[in-house]
């Protein structure tokens, strides 16, 4: 009855529209919990399978009686190939961090830039473009202002504009009206990030391994802020399965492609061992001179400085505890064995030799630097003119 020779119908689905806000409400389902659905729908079929519904506009997208969320009209549809799909996660972490550079990296990698074009003065713009995104709900700044923003920028820099992105910005324009007609203050930069967030933490690709490297280590440095961020927001994911994720995660860090990490893990380590061993000094020998009314000094700014790691580890330690999946009695069987590896013994080795050249520097310095201090206090008392 509803086919003929120009329409196809494949199937009856009763459901609301998402405009018809009182009449989702009335039937008991939460339509901003449906928007989130939409939202990581939308993600999935864009940054996971790279086949996308590219028109879902509030008539395609029905809340069914029994509060799921359907889609409707699969006519415009879109493919976006592997590359694009990581060069996309790989910008929204960029932008979430404030990561301007790599950002205009990922642009030259999306092909919205030329290889060979100067990014030198595009940084600063996309600097001043996206600087507040994050902080607005969708209401102020949202994709379709972001776009407006950028198209600005597009007349004063050499960028172009990919077909497949067209597609792109008129599906994720379109949800987002969605989101604003139900809720104004729905940010979906902030709902997407989580789906983001765990891709990059779950995905065994080879340029996502490089990216999630990348975002976590600059100049030798592991960025405990950027692993709890991260970690912090892929919990908030529907499916993310953080066994599957710690498995990955020692899979990788003893490989042969992990021995970079394990090497910056061998420098945190020690890092952190020697930074608690100063504190926990500093600490009883600021009582002892209290106790003998002596005067204690405040606590040095580079202890200060690298407690960070310290409290973001903590941090660290908290969200996991929250973490759905999260079991340390899971975790206990896996420490033998992970103890006989030949890598652990390698960076058990390196800890303690790199320990021990830290503690003999620091005595080394601090002998010659109480020496020199003799050394000046006696010159004062033999010439008090000088």
């Amino acid at each position: 009855d509803y086919t003929a020779r120009r329409v196809l119908t494949m199937e009856w689905i009763e459901g609301t529209k998402l405009t018809q806000i009182d009449k989702i409400q009335a039937q008991g389902i939460d339509a901003t919990h449906l928007v989130e659905v939409g939202v990581e729908c939308s993600l999935r079929q864009l940054l996971e399978h790279g086949f996308f519904h590219a028109d879902p506009h509030p008539g395609n997208l029905l809340a069914t009686p029994d509060g799921k969320l359907a889609y409707l009209d699969f006519g415009m549809m879109s493919i976006i190939e592997p590359y694009q799909r990581y060069g996309l996660i790989e910008a929204v972490v960029h932008l979430v961090n404030r990561d301007y550079e790599a950002l205009a990296q990922d642009y030259v990698k999306l092909d919205f830039l030329t290889p060979d074009t100067d990014l030198t003065p595009i940084i600063p713009a996309l600097s001043n473009v996206f600087n507040n995104a994050l902080g607005a709900s969708v209401a102020e700044l949202n994709f379709k202002s972001i776009t407006d923003q950028m198209s600005a920028m597009m007349y004063e820099f050499p960028f172009r504009v990919p077909a497949y992105y067209a597609l792109i910005i008129r599906s994720m324009v379109s949800l987002e009206g969605i989101a604003i007609g139900i809720n104004p203050n729905f940010k979906v930069l902030s709902k997407a990030y989580p789906y983001v967030a765990k891709r990059l933490l779950t995905d065994p690709s080879g340029e996502l391994r490089t990216s999630l490297k990348d975002l976590l280590f600059k100049d030798g440095s592991f960025r405990w802020n950027r692993l709890e961020n991260l970690l912090r927001n892929a919990k908030n994911s529907q499916d993310y399965d953080f066994e599957k994720v710690s498995s990955q995660a020692i899979d990788f860090l003893f490989s042969e492609r992990g021995s970079f990490i394990r090497e910056r893990l061998v420098d945190e380590i020690v890092k952190t061992i020697d930074l608690f061993g100063r504190k926990t000094w500093f600490n009883f020998s600021a009582s002892i001179k209290q106790q003998v009314g002596l005067a204690v000094q405040e606590i040095p700014a580079e202890l200060q400085a690298e407690s960070q790691n310290l409290e973001h580890l903590t941090n660290i330690w908290h969200i996991l505890r929250e973490t759905p999946g999260f079991d340390p009695l899971k975790v206990l069987p896996l420490i033998p064995e992970l103890i006989a590896k030949e890598e652990t013994k390698e960076m058990g080795q390196k800890i303690a030799n790199r320990l021990a050249q830290k503690i003999a520097a620091r005595l080394i310095r601090n002998i010659l630097l109480d020496g020199e201090m003799n050394d000046i206090t006696a010159a004062k008392l033999l010439n008090p003119s000088k």
